[in-house]
């Protein structure tokens, strides 16, 4: 499958890579936005570690309620993925009908790899490199923010997405990296606590 790169601006100047893959337009970075399209500040938006050094490699974290507020946080004419557009796009990399709707870790044959930016080897495992990033994706393990704690940055990544499951939590989907850890070749489905911070992309409307 082909993919198709390009690019769009939100209204603070920041300008994201973009990717086509199947029938969608997604983000091919982790959201950096610090307002709302009508130009009202976001009350999250947290650069991993506060280290300005970590903006562009790792985008911002945001709780679930920026993620999801009217005001829309993602770039005109785009919207946060709800958990049917991750499914979508897990499909179309390769994830089974059978697994997509499960929760937990899903998908076989290495498929999360495609949507990294890097997966080295570990001495327990090679990776095919050539399916890394296959469809220029640009995942990042950014870590996330719980509370006033920043953790796991270099050994997960955590997505928001704007599809909420229960009055606390929200379903999210997660990339493992750390070399000890055997679900890097999966993505989980899960429901998490709203309150977390984590990383977000955009879909195209």
């Amino acid at each position: 499958m082909e993919t198709q790169m390009g690019t769009v601006e939100d209204n603070e100047g920041n300008t994201y890579q973009t990717v086509t893959i199947g029938a969608q337009t997604w983000l091919a970075e982790n959201l950096r936005a610090t307002k709302f399209q009508d130009g009202s500040a976001v009350n999250t938006g947290f650069i991993p570690k506060d280290d300005d050094a970590n903006l562009l490699t790792f985008g911002r974290l945001y709780d679930w309620h920026d993620v999801i507020d009217e005001r829309n946080i993602c770039p005109k004419g785009w919207r946060v993925a709800t958990d049917n557009d991750w499914k979508l796009l897990e499909r179309a990399i390769g994830i089974s009908e059978l697994e997509v709707n499960k929760e937990g870790w899903r998908g076989k044959n290495d498929i999360a790899i495609t949507l990294k930016a890097a997966q080295p080897d570990t001495i327990f495992k090679k990776f095919n490199q050539a399916d890394v990033n296959k469809f220029h994706f640009f995942a990042t393990p950014a870590g996330v923010k719980l509370g006033n704690w920043y953790i796991t940055q270099d050994m997960y990544t955590e997505f928001w997405t704007g599809s909420s499951a229960t009055e606390k939590d929200a379903y999210a989907r997660t990339l493992a990296y750390s070399w000890w850890n055997s679900h890097k070749g999966q993505i989980r489905r899960a429901k998490l606590q709203k309150s977390n911070m984590f990383s977000v992309r955009c879909v195209k409307i």
